[in-house]
């Protein structure tokens, strides 16, 4: 049970994050947003915390940093993943965060795949036994048959099975490494990031959204 549990982590792995919003005013560096399409896509800059874990001791040590928010979230966004960011800082962050999510993806289809392999091996195994009445003398008797085929076709799928969460258990970031790769997603350190060249970053990202809902039909 305690493998399976394993297994099914690893395709939950990812979804928490260790980073989050600390106290802190926001900064809007052009202005609020104006208008609701505005507030679609407007960008805040709050003073946000990662969760670092030490690889050799497992403790977590805080790292603060700078974090882009929607309007009225507290939730920080994943940096990489704003499309209109295409500055060399957060392309360091896309190429470094890459090997990261490759693992991950490799990790999660191992474990589905190990955890079908094993429901499927256990449904064979359970259907190899058949039970039947039969009349001996008048009187009703049980008895079960194994058709042999069948239950090691299961046997087989069920350690196929544990041999592929096993691997997705290996191929999985450690604890350590998802909280490193978080830092890396949710927030901007200095160095090599300061304060000034994320507000310009920021800014010049809100005034490209303010022209595009300018135009008309936006």
């Amino acid at each position: 049970m305690r493998f399976v549990l394993g297994v099914a982590a690893i395709v939950l792995s990812g979804c928490a994050s260790s980073a989050y919003r600390i106290g802190g005013d926001p900064i809007s560096p052009a202005g609020v947003a104006e208008t609701p399409c505005e507030s679609k896509e407007w960008l805040v800059i709050a003073p946000t915390r990662a969760e670092v874990a030490s690889k050799s001791k497992g403790t977590s040590s805080p790292e603060d940093g700078l974090g882009l928010y929607r309007v009225g979230s507290n939730t920080p966004l994943s940096i990489p993943a704003i499309e209109d960011l295409t500055t060399p800082s957060v392309g360091a962050k896309r190429s470094a965060l890459a090997p990261h999510e490759r693992r991950q993806v490799v990790a999660a289809g191992l474990g589905v795949a190990g955890l079908i392999a094993i429901a499927v091996g256990t449904i064979v195994f359970v259907n190899a036994f058949e039970s039947r009445t039969t009349v001996v003398n008048g009187t009703p008797t049980e008895e079960t048959s194994i058709a042999g085929g069948t239950a090691a076709m299961g046997g087989t799928l069920v350690g196929v099975g544990f041999g592929l969460g096993i691997a997705g258990l290996v191929v999985n970031p450690s604890h350590a490494e998802r909280t490193r790769a978080d830092a890396t997603r949710y927030v901007f350190f200095d160095p090599p990031d300061d304060r000034a060249s994320v507000e310009g970053m920021v800014k010049r990202h809100n005034e490209d959204v303010r022209r595009w809902c300018s135009q008309p039909n936006h």
